[in-house]
């Protein structure tokens, strides 16, 4: 289903359609867990500040033939990895969307549009650990490392890796191994 499917840099008329995509991310991502706010929404208004003004962000609307299917925020620097890390801070497809190549699509023009090195860290719980694990396997060159971190009281599994652009890209000759969450060893800060 890659026919169709476009992603583009945020435009101001954008914001409004990803501010209520927004909403639907975090309530599939935590909607069992978190509860929504004294003011209707889910996550605290700093939550949702620092979405739209962290410096060094980058937000992308994704659509299919058109309609809206979600939106990504790419940031350096990495959260926990620091300045000179990229890292896909937030990812979103529609789940009508899901399972049919949207989100492969997507996050695969996003981590060979800016090669180098990357941080992909995603909630324990969160079913789309599978999905990164797969991708970050098919496009990391080198060592890719992953372990579990914590943000407050949020468990996660980051992953490190690096990219570059497919046409200097040769596919490997073997299946990689990825080490596994707390294996010591790391580039960036631990």
């Amino acid at each position: 289903m890659t026919a169709g499917i476009t992603l583009r840099r945020l435009r101001g008329a954008d914001v409004p359609l990803v501010r209520r995509l927004v909403q639907l991310y975090i309530y599939d991502l935590g909607g069992e867990r978190w509860d929504v706010e004294p003011h209707g929404m889910f996550a605290p208004p700093a939550w949702h500040r620092a979405f739209w003004r962290r410096r060094g962000s980058q937000h992308y609307v994704v659509r299919v033939r058109g309609r809206p299917a979600g939106f990504a925020l790419v940031r350096e620097p990495a959260h926990f990895a620091g300045p000179g890390v990229r890292e896909i801070a937030e990812f979103f497809v529609l789940r009508r969307y899901r399972r049919r190549g949207v989100g492969t699509h997507v996050a695969r023009a996003l981590l060979e549009r800016s090669a180098g090195r990357w941080e992909i860290a995603v909630l324990t719980w969160n079913p789309a650990r599978r999905f990164w694990r797969r991708l970050i396997r098919e496009l990391a060159v080198g060592r890719t490392i992953a372990r579990r971190r914590r943000h407050g009281d949020l468990p996660f599994v980051v992953w490190h890796f690096e990219t570059m652009p497919r046409s200097k890209r040769t596919p490997p000759s073997r299946p990689r191994r990825m080490r596994r969450p707390g294996a010591r060893g790391a580039y960036g800060r631990a």
